[in-house]
């Protein structure tokens, strides 16, 4: 487990300014109140501070590594024996050092052992200090900790729920063109064949792109003219597509297959019970000031008529695609008036690369 001081980038200043402060104060309260020698009393405060310094950055590997969960008065002990220890350590360490120098000056000695309280006290506030800082960079490590596991079970959620969705949707235009293609094999073998053509190129893109996140506006558009082909061949005349797609979009991203659904609608809320044909207008632009691809289909359709069951169910799944992989919630929005209905998407750019 790293030490959270000396991961720092600055903590060599930390630690020089931290052991430097510390001196000082201890000697100018030597020189001032005992009139000890201002060498001795900063060499005194010099020695203390550093090994002070040395055994309170010890402190954090029983801390770091200290059991979790365990009782409030085992963790209580826990630390007050650290204190002790780290107290002991620091008395007699630096204490045999300062004799060690400054023995020969008997004064000195004397003054030593009349200050030791005030030197424990000292000691218990300063690693008292040492240890709720440790604590709380425990605290904050464990809690970065669950916030980035929250964020990656969150990812995986959102990535399950998509592959849910994605299988829910192939299945269902899947087994709407085999209908259509077994209407037309007898009827219309040749455009059967062509249609089941278009279906394996339509399949192919779709199993190629299952499990890609974002891919470029002009490749979706060729599957979604695939797709609108393979419908043609189904209702013929009754169906027109048309499209008006800015040059500056063809490389803007948007999840794969996430148009589809759009169309299909588009087609079953049109043409389903009505012999009036169908216009299906695209349009897709750039939107420069907030870095989102703008589109927008929009169908004609008689008013009037029963909805036909199932329709809406795309938009819902699509709705519910964006809102897992952008976090938005107004990304999609469908309105029907007058004899129209337009379903306008905004794809953000946040990931383009």
């Amino acid at each position: 487990m790293l030490h959270p001081v000396f991961t720092h980038r600055y903590s060599a200043w930390f630690i020089i300014a931290f052991w430097f402060i510390h001196a000082i104060v201890a000697a100018a309260f030597l020189w001032f109140y005992s009139e000890l020698q201002w060498f001795e009393a900063v060499l005194d405060g010099a020695i203390y501070s550093f090994v002070l310094l040395a055994v309170g950055a010890s402190l954090w590997y029983p801390i770091g590594y200290a059991k979790k969960g365990c009782h409030l008065s085992r963790k209580l002990l826990h630390n007050f024996l650290i204190v002790f220890v780290a107290l002991v350590s620091w008395l007699l360490i630096a204490g045999v050092a300062c004799e060690i120098i400054l023995g020969s000056d008997q004064y000195y000695s004397d003054l030593a052992i009349r200050i030791l309280p005030i030197r424990i006290l000292w000691g218990v506030d300063e690693y008292m200090l040492i240890m709720v800082m440790y604590h709380f960079f425990n605290f904050y490590k464990d809690l970065e900790e669950k916030r980035l596991m929250e964020e990656v079970l969150k990812k995986q959620v959102k990535e399950s729920e998509l592959k849910i969705l994605k299988a829910q949707l192939n299945p269902h235009f899947l087994f709407n063109s085999l209908n259509s293609v077994s209407a037309l094999t007898l009827s219309h073998p040749e455009d059967a064949r062509l249609m089941i053509a278009q279906l394996a190129d339509f399949l192919r893109y779709s199993l190629k792109n299952k499990h890609t996140d974002l891919i470029s506006l002009n490749i979706e558009m060729d599957n979604i003219r695939r797709y609108m082909n393979i419908e043609e061949v189904r209702f013929g005349e009754l169906l027109i597509y048309r499209e008006e797609v800015d040059a500056t979009c063809a490389k803007l991203l948007l999840p794969a297959m996430i148009l589809q659904p759009i169309y299909e609608n588009a087609i079953k809320h049109g043409l389903y019970e009505s012999l009036t044909p169908v216009t299906v207008h695209t349009v897709a632009c750039y939107a420069p000031e907030k870095d989102e691809l703008h589109l927008s289909i929009t169908n004609n359709y008689e008013e009037g008529l029963p909805t036909p069951r199932g329709a809406g169910l795309g938009l819902r799944h699509t709705e519910n695609i964006l809102r897992n992989l952008y976090n938005r919630d107004d990304l999609l929005t469908a309105v029907g008036s007058n004899g129209l209905f337009t379903v306008k998407l905004i794809i953000p750019q946040m990931h383009k690369k």
